[in-house]
């Protein structure tokens, strides 16, 4: 509590929007956002193996989160506490802490570049910083956060260079299946969620790899031309699901898991389609190796 009060001890209307902007690098849709744009028109297999690490740290938080069930500072006296509408579910670990370390940490074992490791260190330390400032975290939670976060990079890249390796998406079974093991147990709307696009992005994975094998690589014109159309079309599904859906579980996990299905293979079948993106002729369902 004490290193909460003492950051806040600084707090300025400057301040706590410039953290309000930081948590923000820490929160799925910045992720989804990154992650589709690399997936549909910077490298395809990077986007892929970015998706299911950041998506299996994202249930396993959620699991976590379920075991401990740990009370967060929000309404502790002499705390105040901003955006907490990003502060759902339970405390440890820091949700925004996590994804940030995976996320970073994931483009720093693929790319391994010096330059990624200073300013992906930054943005994960700036993050954890940001929710205790903005009081909605423990310092524990913060620090919790970054080794889960480390630690499921880790596993579930071994996963994916597994399936790489031998060719065949089933190893990404070892990541899916758990997942819905465990929401038997555990149905709280966060990890609702969390499994619900883990559903979509393998679905959409089988398919895509299956029937539209589309490429990455484009013209300048149509990557900006197939990032318009596939954020429209996240942007229509997200609005469309909400208008019709009743606010409840069924409805969280059919949302979730048509948004990511649409990354996957919804916004590549149409790119392919429009002549937006090449097809590759040979058709078999095995994964595509990185170049």
């Amino acid at each position: 509590m004490e290193i909460i009060k003492f950051l806040q001890g600084f707090s300025t209307d400057f301040l706590d929007k410039a953290f309000q902007f930081i948590t923000f690098l820490g929160e799925g849709a910045f992720y989804v956002l990154i992650i589709a744009t690399i997936y549909w028109s910077v490298d395809k297999s990077i986007g892929l193996r970015l998706g299911f690490i950041q998506i299996f740290s994202m249930f396993t938080n959620g699991l976590i989160k379920n075991i401990f069930k740990a009370a967060r500072p929000i309404g502790q006296e002499g705390i105040f506490s901003l955006r907490t509408k990003t502060a759902t579910g339970h405390s440890f670990p820091s949700g925004h802490t996590q994804g940030s370390a995976t996320f970073w940490s994931s483009l720093m074992k693929i790319y391994k570049k010096s330059w990624l490791y200073i300013i992906g260190s930054i943005i994960i330390l700036a993050v954890g910083i940001s929710r205790l400032y903005l009081g909605v975290h423990w310092p524990r939670d913060v620090v919790g956060g970054i080794i889960f976060g480390v630690l499921s990079m880790f596993i579930a890249d071994k996963i994916i260079s597994l399936a790489l390796k031998k060719e065949d998406h089933r190893y990404l079974q070892l990541l899916v299946l758990p997942a819905f093991l465990v929401l038997v147990f555990i149905q709280d709307k966060d990890y609702v969620k969390a499994v619900a696009m883990t559903a979509g992005l393998y679905l959409g994975y089988i398919l895509e790899s299956k029937y539209i094998h589309f490429d990455s690589k484009s013209s300048l014109l149509e990557q900006v031309i197939k990032i318009t159309i596939g954020l429209l079309g996240l942007l229509i599904v997200k609005m469309t699901m909400e208008l019709i859906l009743p606010d409840n579980n069924i409805a969280t996990f059919i949302d979730y898991s048509l948004l990511a299905f649409w990354i996957m293979a919804g916004a590549p079948f149409l790119f392919v389609k429009l002549g937006l993106s090449a097809s590759r002729a040979k058709v078999n369902n095995k994964f595509t190796k990185p170049m």
